[in-house]
């Protein structure tokens, strides 16, 4: 499901110059609309040029913080053989109760979806730019996602800490591929396709001065989920997640926001290869490819250092930069406590950031360096 949500983002770059459709009310008020139409032209590296198009709508009620609703409607097409559709409704307050319902719905097809081995640690030269075969294969995938999250605790300050409840479906197959990809070579469990039902709970922490740009505070989450075939899962598997982000602001000639978050993953049982834990891409490790590093645990760490720059009346827009640092691995397991922070993988890079409608309408570029290779990313919203 991330990953769905990262290809879809990852196909926006506004194209304020050739696009007559745009509209959008730039100051927020206590009771106000603002959408965002955009028609997409964009570059990744794990999927090529990608056309399509975004809508964004930001309902906002002053009594009603972060929103009263927002919604994302997308759909892409890449030269690389991507076609994905994906819709999500963000509404606090659901149903007139104090529950916050999150819900996403997506499917898509790949004709070079990324397959680098399970546990295969050994440095590929230039694999964010390789066309060899072996590690591609066609696959298909759909499903849906609904988080329901409810306040246990609420601050005087609006900080509040919730209960989040989880149901997840995803159906995955891979179709047409033969004998000389690796996916086929190797043969992990799930590449004959299959489909998984997971149900789960955890906590959420919320304890930052915004979700969509924020500069203080705190933000924590951890999941327990399980699928099961009696639940009519393909197969049966048990996956503990967490994360933890940490913002800071200091001044030196601009406002500058050091952000920092640290994220894991443990998954254990029948798990088919695209819900193992993985590293690589826009989200994690900037500069790898897409899902490069597979395997039943991954832990990472990303940096970034985050200011605004300037604004152009002219074009109603705020633009500004960021400087990056990730790093992390994946491992199986069983592995001892005492080296899992060996072999640890890094990347590092710069991006460019642009806001335009509302605030919290933010477009990104980032450029990652790793020993392997160079990855470009056009990103709608902050990494975290």
């Amino acid at each position: 499901m991330k990953k769905i949500r990262s290809l879809v983002q990852g196909a926006v770059i506004l194209l304020l110059f050739c696009s007559p459709q745009l509209k959008a009310q730039q100051i927020v008020v206590t009771d106000s609309i603002s959408t965002a139409f955009l028609p997409a032209l964009s570059y990744n590296s794990d999927f090529g040029f990608m056309f399509g198009g975004l809508v964004q709508r930001y309902h906002y009620k002053k009594e009603q913080p972060p929103f009263f609703s927002f919604l994302t409607i997308a759909g892409i097409i890449s030269t690389k053989g991507l076609a994905s559709g994906f819709i999500e409704l963000d509404k606090p307050n659901a149903f007139g109760t104090e529950t916050r319902l999150i819900a996403s719905v997506y499917g898509a097809r790949f004709l070079n979806d990324p397959f680098f081995g399970i546990g295969n640690y050994q440095k590929i030269p230039n694999s964010t730019r390789t066309s060899d075969d072996l590690y591609f294969f066609q696959s298909f995938s759909s499903g849906f996602d609904i988080r329901a999250r409810y306040p246990l605790r609420i601050s005087s300050t609006g900080k509040h800490f919730d209960l989040l409840s989880i149901l997840t479906f995803d159906y995955e197959t891979p179709w047409d591929n033969g004998t000389d990809r690796l996916i086929m070579q190797q043969a992990p469990l799930g590449v004959d396709g299959g489909r998984t039902l997971y149900l789960g709970t955890g906590f959420v922490w919320e304890g930052r001065n915004s979700e969509f740009r924020p500069t203080s505070g705190r933000y924590a989450e951890s999941t327990i989920q399980t699928s099961q075939d009696w639940l009519g899962s393909s197969y049966s598997s048990f996956t503990v997640d967490g994360e933890m982000r940490n913002y800071i602001s200091f001044f030196l000639l601009k406002e500058i926001t050091l952000a920092n978050r640290f994220y894991f993953k443990h998954t254990s049982g029948d798990v088919p290869y695209w819900n193992l834990a993985y590293a690589g891409d826009e989200e994690s490790l900037r500069g790898y490819p897409a899902r490069r590093f597979l395997d039943d645990n991954v832990l990472f760490l990303n940096t970034e250092l985050r200011t605004w720059l300037f604004k152009i009346k002219a074009i109603k827009g705020e633009f500004g930069g960021t400087l990056f640092f990730d790093i992390g691995r994946t491992f199986p397991n069983g592995e001892s406590l005492r080296t899992i922070t060996n072999d640890l993988k890094y990347s590092f890079g710069f991006g460019g950031t642009s806001s335009f409608f509302t605030p919290d309408f933010i477009l990104r570029t980032d450029v990652g360096f790793s020993d392997e290779g160079v990855g470009i990313y056009f990103t709608s919203g902050y990494m975290f």
